[in-house]
């Protein structure tokens, strides 16, 4: 007789189970290879069912740790405990099928429709992008003055998976986004042509022109005084199809927010994500967020508002070293004298019989690997090119374009990662960012969090492995840079420090031997197993890193969003306080007087012209900025570039990674930005002084040089402009004017030079060539950066940069001392025939 199983059957299954050990242990179709729960998902799991009843609640686990089980444990204890609905929410399509495959190995019931009966009544799990609930259209309903009631369901618990790039999709969803090509976009350009034109008058020719490089911040002043005019231009877009799902999500927080005007559409966005109005959200009972890495942990609760005593205390694995081995390599570091196109050859050779990935931050950049690459993989394309990475270990290069998180490439799918380049800001509010914030340490946090993202793509579990290359002159800079190290996750750092050791051994030696190093890690070798596991083995989680900003910048948010300015600026004095160094001080100071407008308009003008004294890339007040006038350097050049290089560099090796990340900026077709900076950072380097008058005070040239000699070189930067074309009209026309201002601060007796950096030297028939114009032309320019390169290599031969009369000698055999550099590094214009 058979025996019936089905009648012994306890009355407490894995469905009702709610400790979720015990309902992985329960549950009966268990893949093989996952009979146990790994280490440290047993121990996340025994200490979140002990703090479940907190409402926010952070587990970390380093990428290939096991997320996805432990959030599908969890859900499905939340479920058993009487706390669903629950909504199982990643980044994107791509993951929710990762997820619901996994679910299924599991035998773990889930849905991918909230109007499903079964997630309703919470005998399955929602799996579903970030997006579904986030969104201004979403079915668990919008609240706020243009808000819409839940359709469904609203969850109980919602699980947000890789909560770092949720984050990103947060920003996006909350940005409300114009196309240039709208009516309303040259409505309201028009509407705030005056002011933004006293911001920067070029500018705003940049925008008007539908110039790349054109990006301009709405003055907070201006933006707050034509809220009638901006609403009424807007409300018509309410109804469009395309802004339903952004409109409702920023309309309540519009008069507080910050407008971007580029080239390519208008950006609003507010100062923190006002997630609170979105109702599936603020109204769950359980929130978890899991997450790999955080540069600040702070961001959960800027942007969604989690409570901050939660997200410091998270909930993490004994051990911080369960991750895979990765072997790093910065060949900038190890082979400075390689060239990009060498370094190329190397990743395209090793990939003659393995998978490579290359993370690029652009499509510009993406175009230098397409002809070596098997495929360069795009949104539409992306699922289809990670399954055939998968599928055929041998496929080859594939490039991913600014694709930094949520991409899977465990096992053979890839065992080569590289990095090229540090990420770039995309949006336009990311730019205004990126120049606002330089140098501070909030800008490389952010950049170190996509970083390490990106290099967790092919470290899938810890019995992975992987060798990465980071490539580029900026992104080696960065990685030495002050505070970058510490924004690594424990790991990750530790890997790094071991590379360096690493490093130490290929000095002096060719790029074979760095082959031969990343095949050492690619074929196992024994000992470097030894040493990786052992580097690994101590490593513990550190103290969560919630910054008082973030904290005290939340605070604020929401007392402005309610309309109690007094009590938001109350607490944006504590977010003034908690600012580290001048950068991010004149950027929290404005975001104070954009607070401080709506009950004192008087008193924000001085409060935003102390923002501007402390940070010159924020907004310049109403009234304007007091020119000061730039002095010639007082000690003879050698002397003065010494001092200036030693207080920016501590080695010789510190000084040729700054020196060639200055190169990479200083190159034809880089954003304008980047390149009037880097030549800026070009007149320290050899003894010079400079300024940036116009964008400091809204006025005068790109760039102004005070040289030894006492004279001055009135520089405009051009370096987008085709290499075809001649200097049209408009170009040379803003040169005269540069030099006019020129001439009236300084007077008509002060040598100067007005200098164009383009691509041609020959004026169009048109225009009017300045009197005794030079033309940093295209070979000219490829001429200036070779010098500084072998200048840089000499200096930091023996620490010479320290030695001024040394430093003297060398600027003088490159051609870079006051009296060579003009005649050598550019050429005098000539007018087309």
């Amino acid at each position: 007789m058979a025996i019936d199983f089905g009648a012994l059957k306890q009355p407490r299954t894995a469905d009702k189970l709610i400790d979720p050990r015990d309902i992985f242990n329960a549950l009966p179709t268990k893949p093989p290879g996952m009979n146990f729960l790994r280490g440290p998902q047993d121990q996340v799991l025994e200490k979140w069912f002990a703090r479940r009843s907190q409402r926010d609640v952070v587990v970390k686990l380093n990428t290939g740790g096991g997320k996805t089980v432990v959030g599908l444990l969890i859900a499905k204890s939340s479920l058993a405990e009487g706390n669903g609905p629950v909504a199982y929410l990643v980044p994107d399509k791509y993951l929710v099928d990762q997820v619901i495959a996994e679910a299924n190995k599991l035998g773990i019931c889930v849905v991918n429709d909230p109007k499903t009966f079964a997630y309703s009544q919470g005998s399955a799990i929602l799996v579903d992008t970030f997006q579904k609930l986030f969104n201004g259209k979403s079915v668990f309903g919008v609240g706020g003055n243009v808000g819409r009631l839940p359709s469904v369901r609203c969850p109980n618990t919602v699980i947000i998976d890789d909560a770092h790039a949720c984050l990103n999709k947060a920003e996006q969803a909350f940005r409300l986004a114009i196309p240039s090509e709208h009516d309303a976009y040259d409505k309201l350009l028009a509407l705030f042509e005056s002011t933004l034109e006293d911001q920067s008058p070029a500018g705003f020719v940049a925008l008007k022109a539908k110039s790349s490089s054109g990006v301009q911040q709405v003055p907070y002043w201006s933006w707050a005084e034509k809220q009638r005019e901006v609403i009424t231009t807007l409300q018509p877009l309410t109804t469009e199809d395309d802004y339903q799902f952004s409109w409702p999500l920023i309309a309540d927080a519009l008069p507080i927010s910050r407008a971007v005007f580029t080239s390519d559409a208008l950006e609003i966005e507010a100062p923190c994500l006002p997630s609170d109005i979105v109702t599936g959200f603020s109204q769950a009972e359980r929130r978890i967020y899991l997450t790999a890495t955080l540069a600040d942990d702070g961001i959960l609760v800027r942007h969604l508002g989690a409570d901050p005593k939660a997200v410091a205390d998270p909930i993490t694995p004994a051990n911080a070293g369960d991750i895979g081995d990765r072997l790093i390599l910065v060949p900038q570091q190890t082979h400075p004298t390689a060239t990009d196109d060498e370094i190329r050859d190397l990743i395209v050779d090793l990939a003659a019989t393995r998978n490579i990935v290359v993370i690029v931050p652009s499509t510009r950049r993406a175009e230098y690997w397409r002809p070596y690459a098997k495929s360069v993989l795009t949104k539409d394309t992306l699922t289809r090119g990670i399954d055939q990475l998968r599928q055929n270990p041998d496929l080859g290069l594939a490039v991913l374009i600014n694709r930094y998180d949520g991409v899977d490439l465990p096992g053979d799918a890839c065992h080569v990662l590289v990095v090229d380049g540090l990420p770039e800001a995309m949006s336009g509010t990311e730019r205004v960012d990126q120049s606002q914030l330089a140098g501070s340490g909030l800008l490389v946090a952010r950049q170190v969090q996509r970083l390490e993202q990106g290099m967790g793509r092919a470290t899938r579990s810890n019995d992975d492995h992987c060798v990465i290359f980071l490539l580029g002159n900026r992104l080696a800079e960065r990685l030495h840079g002050n505070g970058a190290r510490d924004c690594f996750s424990p790991a990750t750092r530790a890997q790094l420090e071991l590379s360096e050791k690493i490093a130490a051994q290929l000095e002096g030696t060719g790029l074979d031997a760095l082959k031969e190093a990343a095949l050492q890690c690619l074929n196992r070798d024994p000992k470097w197993l030894e040493i990786s596991r052992t580097t690994l083995a101590p490593l513990r989680y550190e103290q969560a890193n919630v910054s008082k900003l973030s904290v005290v910048s939340r605070e604020a948010f929401g007392h402005a969003v309610a309309g109690d300015f007094n009590a938001a600026l109350k607490a944006m004095r504590r977010a003034v306080e908690a600012a580290d160094g001048s950068a991010e001080e004149g950027y929290v100071l404005q975001q104070y007087a954009a607070y401080e407008h709506h009950i004192n308009p008087v008193q924000a003008q001085q409060t935003q012209k102390s923002a501007n004294r402390k940070n010159r890339s924020v907004l310049r007040p109403m009234e304007g900025v007091e020119y000061e006038k730039l002095s010639a350097p007082t000690l003879e050049q050698g002397a003065s570039a010494s001092a200036s290089l030693q207080q920016r560099y501590t080695s010789g090796n510190e000084l040729r990674l700054g020196v060639n990340a200055l190169l990479e900026d200083l190159s034809w077709n880089v954003r304008a930005e980047a390149f009037e900076q880097a030549w800026h950072n070009l007149a320290d380097h050899i003894g010079f002084n400079g300024q940036r008058p116009e964008r400091d005070t809204g006025r005068g040239p790109d760039n102004l040089w005070a040289l030894t000699d006492r004279s001055f070189h009135i520089i405009e930067a051009k370096n987008q402009v085709k290499e075809s074309n001649p200097v049209y009209k408009k170009h040379a026309e803003q040169l005269s004017n540069a030099m006019d201002w020129f001439r009236q601060l300084y007077g008509t007796k002060t040598a100067a030079t007005p200098v164009l950096v383009h691509a041609n030297a020959v004026f169009d028939k048109k225009a009017a060539v300045p009197i005794g114009c030079r033309v940093v032309t295209k070979e000219k320019l490829d001429s200036l950066r070779s010098a500084m390169h072998n200048y840089a290599i000499a200096l930091a031969a023996n620490d010479t940069f320290r030695d001024a009369a040394g430093v003297g000698q060398l600027l003088a055999s490159f051609g870079l001392t006051a009296k060579d550099f003009t005649n050598r590094f550019t050429s005098p214009a000539r007018r087309d025939n």
